[in-house]
């Protein structure tokens, strides 16, 4: 089921991809784009500016200090123009402003004033249609008279272009349409994994996906929210600083996730070195620079590239698929310019398609371990189901009871009140074991039960006295069941008493930093073994290791050799 809900999240971001694709290579037509040719600034208040002849050589290309300014910008329309039907500007000014073409008032943002107060911030993005009239083919002149009193931090610059006015706003629009139909497969795919991670909470890749996936899903409202909201011009810097802060956040937790779900050594090490080197970043750049968060990129890719080939060293499964996910996206990433095209950079869409081809291989990977979990808790059900069968079979056997049965009739005969007490032992041991045969883990008090039971019924069989010690045990401690029991087994089938008749099981338990340890020794005397029949491990054993395999997956170690003692079992449980 989880299989099949992966494969309709790929399919929701494949044709995503298919469709922001499609409407890429639609628009790759070389429209016609005007760009000014001159650029100048100067600080205060002079109508008389947004004359076309006004002499402006004294003026500076610099930025000037907030508050009153003018800016001009000087286009040239060429033959080009004529390929143009309706002549549009497209204006991104961090300031309220007035914009004169060619000295007449074609558009205001906002209100102009001589505080922060008595200004009404304008918005950042517009445009607007240029009069026919007034678009001949020669030199033209773009004069805005801007108030900024508001923050804008270290943003200056204005920008503006000349195209047609009906490609300015659909093209965009198109692309952020399809932009949010895929931030809306980010979003199902970050509740994906958020779900999975609560079904399995020791995976925390699954966790670290979820929260890569919402943070792409972020930072693409965020970036493309200037084409689908028209903000007051000081909130740019803020919505640059989010994204800033989201790139650099997204281009650790990429190296992590790898780090995590490839099991790199020492992978914590790594990381906060890599954290280091960000912060570096940090603070060097702006975080309002598009050239920062292409540095944290490149820097993620690296280090991202640097983890699965180390992983690819070690030999991680599905680390060559990565690696040549990786390596595709880094070409795919090449092949492509970084400059700039309108308002749209293709570093953005690079980004988002090299993430949306990452974010598939991802799935596929999620996909092939659910389906691998599940064929594994699969085995795991029919395995439990062997081990109970096991069980019961070891202690239901034929000659276990027919031999059982026939002390209980000599018994009967000797001492009728020791038979009483001879078949409540056999019924109370068969009780636990019926109690117990079904589950994983019993408290370690049920287990000592169980054996002092089996004892109980071997020492009327063999009239031998056995007697248990248990020494600092944890009574809430859980353990697979009939582990102990089938240690106790295997020391009253292989050992005979000491030659004062003692027969001894001690059980004892130690608490170890990240581990507890078990130990059962029998102390008796081993009996003459068959040469090579000794180093043969039983079915006693076998059963054993399945059911630690089973409740503790390879987080445990078994160890049985001879003492002068006897015998001592040793079984080690470590913590995850």
């Amino acid at each position: 089921m989880l299989h099949k809900k992966t494969m309709h999240i790929h399919r929701s971001i494949f044709y995503s991809l298919l469709l922001l694709s499609g409407v890429l290579f639609s628009s790759c037509e070389q429209a016609v784009l005007l760009q000014p040719k001159k650029r100048v600034l100067k600080s205060g208040d002079e109508v008389a500016w947004a004359n076309p002849e006004w002499q402006d050589d004294d003026w500076v290309n610099e930025p000037v200090p907030d508050g009153r300014f003018w800016q001009r910008f000087e286009i040239n329309f060429d033959q080009r123009i004529h390929k143009i039907q309706h002549k549009g500007l497209q204006m991104l000014v961090l300031g309220s402003y007035e914009a004169y073409w060619d000295g007449v008032l074609i558009f205001k943002s906002g209100v102009l004033g001589n505080n922060r107060s008595e200004e009404q911030a304008g918005k950042y993005i517009t445009h607007v249609l240029i009069p026919d009239s007034l678009s001949g083919v020669g030199r033209h002149i773009l004069a805005l008279r801007i108030a900024r009193y508001h923050h804008t931090g270290v943003l200056k610059r204005n920008a503006a272009f000349v195209g047609e006015y009906i490609a300015f706003v659909q093209r965009d629009l198109k692309i952020t349409a399809l932009m949010c139909f895929l931030a809306g497969a980010y979003l199902i795919t970050a509740i994906y994994s958020f779900l999975l991670f609560i079904n399995q909470k020791s995976d925390y890749s699954k966790l670290i996906f979820s929260l890569l996936c919402f943070s792409f899903l972020c930072l693409i409202l965020m970036e493309y929210l200037k084409f689908y909201y028209a903000y007051p011009y000081y909130f740019q810097w803020y919505r640059l600083l989010i994204i800033g802060l989201l790139t650099l956040f997204i281009a650790f937790l990429v190296p992590l996730f790898l780090s995590i779900y490839f099991q790199i050594p020492q992978w914590k090490y790594w990381m906060a070195m890599y954290f280091f080197v960000l912060v570096f970043i940090t603070i060097n750049y702006r975080l309002t620079s598009d050239h920062t968060a292409q540095i944290a990129s490149r820097t993620a890719f690296v280090a991202s590239l640097c983890l699965i080939s180390y992983a690819c060293t070690l030999k991680r499964k599905d680390s060559w698929l990565m690696l040549l996910i990786l390596s595709l996206v880094g070409l795919f990433n090449y092949s492509l310019s970084y400059g700039v095209g309108n308002v749209l950079f293709d570093y953005d869409i690079n980004l988002f398609l090299s993430f949306t081809l990452w974010v598939l291989a991802i799935l596929y990977l999620i996909a092939k371990k659910t389906k691998a979990q599940r064929l594994a808790y699969e085995a795991s059900l029919l395995r439990s189901f062997r081990l109970q069968n096991e069980l019961l079979k070891k202690h239901i056997q034929p000659h276990f009871i027919m031999n059982t049965l026939t002390s209980v009739m000599e018994w009967i005969e000797v001492s009728p009140k020791k038979s009483i007490t001879f078949i409540e032992a056999l019924a109370g041991e068969f009780d636990i074991l019926n109690e117990i045969a079904d589950q994983q883990l019993i408290p370690i008090h049920q287990e000592i039960d169980l054996c002092q039971k089996h004892l109980a019924v071997m020492g009327y069989r063999k009239e031998i006295k056995y007697v248990w010690e248990d020494v600092g045990i944890d009574g809430q401690a859980m353990i697979p069941p009939a582990v102990l029991h089938t240690i106790v087994e295997n020391g009253i089938t292989h050992n005979i008493p000491q030659s004062d008749g003692s027969f001894i099981f001690r059980l004892t338990y130690e608490a170890l930093p990240k581990q507890k340890k078990y130990t059962l020794i029998t102390i008796a005397r081993m009996k003459q073994m068959k040469q090579g029949k000794a180093s043969r491990e039983g079915t006693g054993f076998k059963y054993i290791r399945s059911r630690l395999k089973e409740s503790y997956g390879d987080s445990w170690q078994l160890e049985s050799k001879p003492t002068a003692e006897g015998w001592e079992t040793n079984i080690v449980i470590f913590e995850k």
